[in-house]
């Protein structure tokens, strides 16, 4: 029973293709060899037995009496597990990972080693390249200066910080890591909840996408884009989320003084009585409506905004598509400028003096026209 149990573990020792499987004397020369140490280390049996391991290692750890220490080690301790570079027959090196077991008799004399071998070159090159990509990437984020990026632990804790951070927000790295990002919202914010309210957000929906104010380590405040994304392995288990900051403080002054222009201008459109001011759309529909315009047309700007200008034209001037290719004019020479007959809401006439301009996006894009129609009747009648 004993004598079939030694072959079949032979068998299944030497038929193992993928790994160096040997026996070393307690001297450290080789006393078994199996398939996988002619696939991993190039050498046939014969070539190899009685050999000492040393074979296996560059001048350099022969040199430093790495091969007896190794050993050593594995009789001392109950085994020896390393990764490094060894070598085979022709000479090449590979990448290898070595297990040394200590053999023992009944009485606990040492016998010999059993080691184990396998390449793993592939692994460690891959091992390498991301590596140098990780740290390409890192020496990228912590280059980045116009944003702020740096990753939060599951529970929001600052993990790491960039120099983009640091400039946003004003802390030094040692000063924020460890820290609960949500020291860089409002009083009313924290006491609201909003920090853990944004990170539930990317919890389930894996991203939180949002502007508004922010503050620096001196109180101040800006204005920010904020975008946080959920960072997950490979089975899905939550690692944490990486927080992306840039402060828009400027754009959003540049907005808002827009918008107050905008707002200025409306108002002033608004308040115009003498002149019928509005906007169509590309196909001459009625957008908005000014006060001058209920004035001179008599429709208030319910009754008329989402009806085609033409309700302005005469019968006739609407078979003849008047309307139609006064806009044409307009789009071809980006302006059309005429008098003449146009009509209120209770049907009277009045001489109009009217001004088509075609509006164009940044792009050039046509998204509209602008209309001024100012009465001209009393003047006319002179």
């Amino acid at each position: 029973m004993d004598n079939n149990s030694d072959v079949i573990y032979r068998m299944l020792v030497q038929s193992v293709i993928d790994y160096a499987i040997a026996m070393l004397k307690p001297d450290g020369t080789v006393a078994s060899w199996n398939e996988g140490g002619l696939n991993v280390l190039g050498y046939r049996p014969e070539e190899i037995m009685g050999q000492h391991a040393a074979v296996f290692y560059n001048e350099e750890d022969r040199r430093r009496g790495l091969p007896q220490r190794e050993l050593d080690i594995a009789a001392t301790v109950g085994r020896y597990d390393y990764e490094g570079w060894r070598c085979r027959k022709d000479g090449s090196t590979f990448w290898a990972h070595v297990v040394i077991y200590p053999i023992r008799n009944d009485v606990a004399q040492l016998v010999g080693f059993a080691v184990v071998c396998r390449d793993c070159t592939r692994q460690q090159e891959q091992q390498r390249k991301e590596r140098e990509q990780e740290a390409r990437f890192r020496l990228l984020v912590e280059g980045v200066t116009d944003y702020a990026i740096y990753m939060l632990d599951i529970d929001g804790n600052v993990v790491n910080w960039n120099a983009g951070a640091q400039r946003a927000k004003g802390y030094v790295a040692e000063e924020i890591v460890g820290q609960h990002f949500s020291r860089f919202y409002s009083a009313q914010d924290r006491l609201n909840h909003v920090p853990s309210q944004n990170l539930q957000i990317a919890y389930r929906t894996g991203r939180f996408e949002d502007e508004g104010w922010r503050y620096r380590k001196d109180g101040s405040a800006f204005w920010a884009h904020v975008v946080i994304d959920t960072i997950r392995d490979d089975q899905g288990k939550l690692l944490g989320y990486a927080k992306i900051t840039r402060d828009c403080t400027e754009q959003q002054r540049v907005r808002n003084e827009q918008r107050e222009q905008e707002r200025r201008f409306r108002l002033l459109v608004e308040g115009v009585t003498d002149y019928a001011i509005y906007m169509l759309d590309i196909d001459g529909v009625v957008v908005n409506w000014n006060a001058g315009a209920e004035r001179a047309k008599g429709y208030r700007a319910e009754e008329v905004v989402g009806q085609h200008f033409s309700l302005f034209y005469s019968a006739q001037e609407r078979l003849n598509r008047t309307p139609e290719a006064n806009l044409g004019i307009a789009l071809k020479t980006g302006r059309f400028e005429d008098e003449g007959w146009r009509y209120r809401k209770d049907g009277s006439a009045f001489w109009a003096h009217v001004v088509i301009d075609a509006i164009h996006d940044d792009d050039g894009k046509l998204i509209g026209f602008a209309k001024i129609t100012r009465d001209r009747t009393e003047r006319r009648e002179q």
